[in-house]
């Protein structure tokens, strides 16, 4: 990312390059942007990147095929966004314009969520694609572990979809933590499983200051972002949940 007073321009290359740059944004900023990967099917979406050895075992391992993206947005003199909602829109914007898959934004709050609406089948065809965090989802009123509200969440949706789901090793604290009470009543799963993250207490995490050190230093309830990845040529996605940064 590269700063010009209050100009700034991002630019990200990679196989994931909407997450990347909601990462980015994330650290960078401080605020809560989660990315819904779309689901893999046309050959020319993905590569191989499979090494000798690997290959050697007959497996494989393929990743979404890599994308530039750059936008450009305006700081504020104390070098924070300007307009978080409009920087989102121009990536969604340019996403939707250059890549073979089709974005939208979601918010709720303070929280922002980039879910990919459409995809590729197997023949190259553009088609719309029901979001997983999309689905309608129950959980019977109970007091559980955070990671037990969870696995229950993730255990709808794959009865739902048929793709098996898993969730969170991306928590820098993953004690077991305090019970919660918490219920889910026919809803969209990403609105339930957003109430549960924020319902999450106080969690120390590591952040690197500019000197390189690290330091253990407390994050908000609710001070959380994923990102939601799905691996090509399977039926299998991981929700990625790690702690928004606090600045040095």
């Amino acid at each position: 990312m590269l700063r010009n007073g209050t100009e700034a321009t991002l630019s990200v290359f990679g196989p994931r390059p909407v997450d990347l740059a909601a990462k980015k944004l994330v650290d960078e900023f401080r605020v809560a942007v989660n990315v819904e990967d779309p689901i893999y099917l046309y050959r020319d979406d993905v590569q191989d990147i499979t090494s000798p050895r690997v290959a050697s075992a007959g497996r494989r391992t393929l990743v979404p095929k890599a994308a530039l993206l750059e936008v450009r947005f305006d700081l504020r003199p104390d070098g924070s966004l300007r307009d978080v909602r409009k920087v989102l829109a121009d990536l969604v914007e340019l996403a939707n314009a250059q890549l073979p898959f089709a974005y939208r934004i979601d918010r709720d709050g303070d929280t922002f969520s980039l879910v990919a609406t459409r995809r590729r089948d197997a023949q190259g065809r553009s088609i719309d694609l029901i979001p997983i965090l999309d689905r309608h989802i129950s959980i019977p009123l109970g007091t559980r572990r955070f990671f037990e509200h969870v696995n229950l969440l993730t255990q709808a949706l794959e009865e739902q979809t048929g793709v098996h789901i898993a969730c969170c090793s991306g928590i820098a604290d993953n004690q077991p933590g305090p019970l919660l009470v918490f219920r889910a009543d026919d809803e969209p799963a990403r609105s339930a499983f957003l109430r549960l993250v924020r319902s999450r207490p106080v969690r120390n995490h590591l952040v690197r200051s500019e000197s390189g050190a690290y330091n253990l230093v407390p994050s908000e309830p609710g001070g959380y972002y994923w990102l939601m990845r799905c691996q090509p040529g399977e039926s299998w996605c991981f929700i990625n949940l790690n702690p928004i940064p606090n600045k040095p």
